[in-house]
């Protein structure tokens, strides 16, 4: 996966086309069906191990992990913040050629200005890449999580998730509105792994 900042490159295309293609699957459903059944069959040895409980958890922890680590692998935050600095300087540097009457150095500030304006688009466009890739981890999963429970014949999940003091709760059970058992812990997981590796990935590096 390339690392460079000043663009996409052809595998971050590909792998955007195959995000889509991905996503795709929520509205297209033999698209998602071969999702989840590619996925049942690659997951079915661990699911015969551990609890399905604790494979949701690996799923979303993966999920969470893979996006905080591209995100700091494939996204130039000091190159942004030094943009925004300059964005700033230059607009104070604006503001008092114009107190002082100086349409010259006006002129030549907005040009710089422009010109910083170009380089932060195209540095706002590299912000997507890692998000691209994570979703060829995380919409799987989901997809997978989703067909489990939409086809639960061909699937494995169990009927309930066991939880202490509550007991056993029913995955499909409605907590709010259309929030399921299963998306809520889920995304619980998914963003609880997603902090804790975020702060370990800042501070190792």
């Amino acid at each position: 996966m390339a690392t460079e900042s000043a663009g996409w490159t052809a595998r971050d295309k590909l792998a955007g086309v195959g995000a889509l293609v991905m996503l795709s699957g929520y509205f297209v459903d033999p698209i998602g069906t071969a999702v989840g059944a590619g996925m049942q069959a690659a997951l079915a040895p661990a699911a015969s191990f551990v609890p399905f409980s604790v494979l949701v958890f690996l799923l979303a922890g993966t999920a969470g992990l893979s996006s905080a680590l591209l995100n700091a692998k494939l996204r130039n935050q000091e190159r942004m913040a030094e943009l925004r600095d300059r964005m700033t300087e230059i607009r104070d540097r604006v503001e008092n050629a114009r107190d002082r009457g100086d349409d010259d150095a006006v002129e030549e500030l907005r040009a710089e200005q422009q010109e910083l304006m170009g380089d932060w688009l195209a540095q706002m466009k590299t912000q997507f890449r890692p998000m691209v890739w994570s979703m060829l981890v995380s919409v799987p999963a989901f997809l997978y999580l989703r067909w489990v429970f939409l086809a639960p014949s061909a699937a494995v999940a169990p009927a309930a998730l066991a939880l202490p003091v509550v007991g056993h709760v029913a995955w499909t059970a409605t907590i709010v509105g259309p929030l399921q058992v299963w998306l809520a812990w889920y995304v619980g997981c998914s963003v609880s792994t997603g902090i804790v590796a975020r702060k370990i990935v800042a501070r190792v590096g």
